[in-house]
C-alpha cells in the first residue's frame, strides 16, 4: 500500500492566495541539432547570405586611426613672435638706410696746410704788443660730389693758450677735387691787448730776445657742403700748431723750415 502523507508534511500544504509552484515535464522529445556542414552538402543552396556591411562597418568604426588633438597657438605667443619679426624687420631697414646715406651723403673734411708765416711788424714790451701776421694756407676740397662754402670765417693767433689778435676773413668757396691758396693777415688790436696778463708781455718779450717765438694759428669757420640735390651745414675747427716763427735783427719773423705745415681739422 502507498504510504499517504501526513497533514503535519510541508510538501503537501497548499498556500494560499499564490499559485503552486509546478515544474514543466522535460519534454521526451530530442530536437535534432543542427548540421552545421549541410550547406556545403552538394545539391543544396547556400541560404544564408553573408553581411555585406560588416567589413565596411568595422573599418569605419574599429579601422580609422585617431588623429592627435594639436592644440591651438596661443593669442599672445602670435603677438609676440609678430613683434619680434617687426623689430628685426626695422632694425634690418635702419641699418640698410644708414649705409645708402653714409655712401651717397658722405662728406670728408677740407684739408687745411700752412705754406708760409711772416710777421713784418713785431713790437713786444712789457706791457704792449703790436703784431701783424701774414698767412698762406692751402684748402683742398676732397669731395667728389660737394662743393664747399665757406659763408663766416674768423682768424686767429695765440701764444701758448693766450688770444693774440683776432681778424674776420672773407668768405670763399672750394669746387669739387680743387685746392685754393688762401692769403690773409691777422692784426692785433686794442680789444685784445686789454684781455692779456702782464706775464703774456713778459714772456714774448723773453721768447723774442732769443730770436724765436712759438705761435699757433687757428680758424674758426661755418661750412656748407653743396651738391645739385644735397645740402648740408657744419662747423669747422682748424688748429695750426707749434708755428716757430723767427726773427732777424732789424725784427721781421719768418716761419722755420723745421716747422710742421699740416693742421689738425675737427667738426662740429
Amino acid at each position: 500500500m502507498g504510504t499517504v502523507a501526513s497533514p503535519s508534511d510541508d510538501r503537501s500544504k497548499i498556500v494560499m492566495g499564490y499559485p503552486p509552484i509546478n515544474s514543466y515535464p522535460q519534454s521526451p522529445y530530442v530536437y535534432p541539432q543542427p548540421d552545421l556542414g549541410y550547406h556545403n552538402h552538394k545539391g543544396y543552396v547556400d541560404s544564408v547570405s553573408p553581411n555585406p556591411y560588416s567589413q565596411s562597418f568595422d573599418g569605419y568604426y574599429y579601422q580609422q586611426p585617431y588623429e592627435p588633438l594639436v592644440p591651438e597657438p596661443s593669442r599672445t605667443t602670435s603677438v609676440g613672435r609678430a613683434m619680434i619679426s617687426l623689430l628685426i624687420v626695422l632694425t634690418i631697414g635702419m641699418c640698410m638706410l644708414s649705409i645708402i646715406i653714409f655712401l651717397l651723403f658722405a662728406t670728408d673734411l677740407p684739408d687745411f696746410r700752412i705754406v708760409s708765416l711772416t710777421v713784418p711788424n713785431f713790437n713786444a714790451t712789457n706791457s704792449s704788443l703790436v703784431a701783424i701776421w701774414y698767412a698762406n694756407i692751402t684748402v683742398t676740397n676732397q669731395n667728389e660730389g660737394f662743393k664747399i662754402q665757406f659763408p663766416h670765417v674768423m682768424s686767429s693767433v695765440f701764444y701758448e693758450e693766450d688770444m693774440l689778435a683776432i681778424s674776420p676773413l672773407q668768405p670763399f668757396e672750394i669746387e669739387t677735387k680743387q685746392n685754393l691758396d688762401l692769403s690773409f693777415r691777422v692784426t692785433t688790436g686794442r680789444s685784445n691787448q686789454e684781455q692779456l696778463h702782464a706775464g703774456v708781455f713778459q714772456n714774448i718779450v723773453q721768447d723774442r730776445s732769443t730770436g724765436f717765438v712759438i705761435f699757433s694759428l687757428r680758424l674758426s669757420l661755418k661750412a656748407q657742403y653743396m651738391s645739385n640735390s644735397f645740402s648740408r651745414k657744419a662747423s669747422i675747427k682748424v688748429y695750426c700748431k707749434n708755428l716757430q716763427v723767427s726773427f732777424s735783427p732789424t725784427g721781421e719773423g719768418k716761419l722755420t723750415e723745421d716747422s710742421p705745415n699740416e693742421c689738425l681739422t675737427f667738426s662740429q
